[in-house]
């Protein structure tokens, strides 16, 4: 290779914004880059001839590290660092053997800095599990108040009254439960394996549970695939939102038909009601694809949380009009290798 591009790859190793680390096959360290030293503390000849192990918090991650490379594997996952000052600071890491001309010469390992992040997700957590719990303990007793008014009062005009607030109050608890769900999704969802799951045996739990929380909606169940598709346990939360939407912007007499289709290297779950339908200017923005006022007003959490979840798997969420003159929410998702 031409000296020039010797000099290129040392440049764009020395330079780049990730802290970088080379060790030869002993796992002696023999070159770190300029971010490196920023991010540790470390100076450049403190770092070289010594283990990466003085920069592992925990001693089983590191050991996990070797294991793999040892096995000529590479490694990537979350752990913690730390400096030299003491400071703890939470990132992601990757490290792969280095192979010249055949021969193992030794490893590298990259970091990416996500501390900010990691405090940022935290008190996100803490603000939201803190106003949930509030929220709801409040809710319960405005709730708990109005169905005591309502059944010592008899006049028909503050019992409508009550029954608006206990509607509206029931309004705000879903709106917090769907909160709740999409706060999962953003943690954790990216990061929770897939599994082969079989599909009918989702659906048909979600609709019982709906059946039997929705005791004045017609739920019809046709055919329902026993294909597996990839998903997580963030999956049936997701077919949950669809079945409630369908029932709480439902008129009286709701019908919602559940069954499933095939198409090429899809299947499609096909969830209908006979409600009011969507008009085509708001099918993409009930999602909060491109009108967020609906999220910032508290609406449409739940559709949001669904469309979230349906592209992890690599999927899509669609809504058409249909027969009953109501909405069909089709969610695609693809076909599950039968060897997994």
């Amino acid at each position: 290779m031409p000296d020039s591009n010797l000099r290129l790859y040392e440049e764009a190793f020395r330079n780049t914004e990730n802290p970088m680390v080379i060790t030869d096959t002993d796992y002696i360290i023999v070159d770190v880059n300029h971010a490196v030293v920023e991010f540790t503390g470390y100076s450049r000849d403190e770092l070289i001839g010594n283990v990466p192990s003085m920069l592992f918090s925990d001693p089983e991650t590191f050991q996990e590290v070797l294991n793999l490379l040892n096995a000529n594997r590479s490694w990537e996952g979350f752990f913690e660092a730390e400096t030299k000052q003491g400071d703890m600071v939470y990132g992601r890491g990757s490290t792969i053997p280095l192979f010249v001309d055949g021969e193992k010469r030794g490893y590298s390992g990259i970091f990416i800095d996500l501390t900010d992040r990691r405090r940022y997700e935290q008190a996100l957590k803490v603000i939201h599990r803190v106003l949930r719990h509030d929220l709801r303990n409040e809710m319960s007793l405005i709730r708990g108040y109005a169905e005591t008014l309502e059944s010592e009062i008899s006049d028909p005009e503050i019992t409508a009254y009550t029954s608006n607030i206990q509607e509206i109050v029931d309004r705000l608890i879903s709106r917090s439960n769907n909160a709740q769900d999409l706060e999962q999704v953003l943690f954790e969802g990216f990061e929770q394996p897939l599994q082969a799951t079989q599909l009918d045996t989702v659906l048909r739990n979600e609709i019982n549970r709906a059946e039997d929380e929705y005791d004045d909606a017609e739920f019809i169940v046709g055919s329902l695939s026993t294909q597996k598709v990839a998903v997580n346990d963030l999956f049936a939360t997701a077919i949950k939102n669809v079945l409630e939407n369908a029932v709480i912007h439902n008129r009286t007499d709701t019908v919602i038909k559940i069954d499933t289709s095939e198409l090429r290297d899809q299947i499609i779950v096909n969830i209908a009601d006979n409600g009011p339908g969507s008009p085509d200017e708001r099918k993409q923005q009930i999602f909060g694809r491109e009108e967020k006022d609906q999220l910032q007003h508290g609406e449409g959490f739940g559709l949001y949380f669904v469309d979230l979840v349906i592209d992890i798997y690599g999927g899509n969420v669609q809504v058409t009009d249909n027969e009953m003159g109501g909405a069909t929410f089709e969610i695609s998702l693809p076909k599950t290798n039968v060897n997994w």
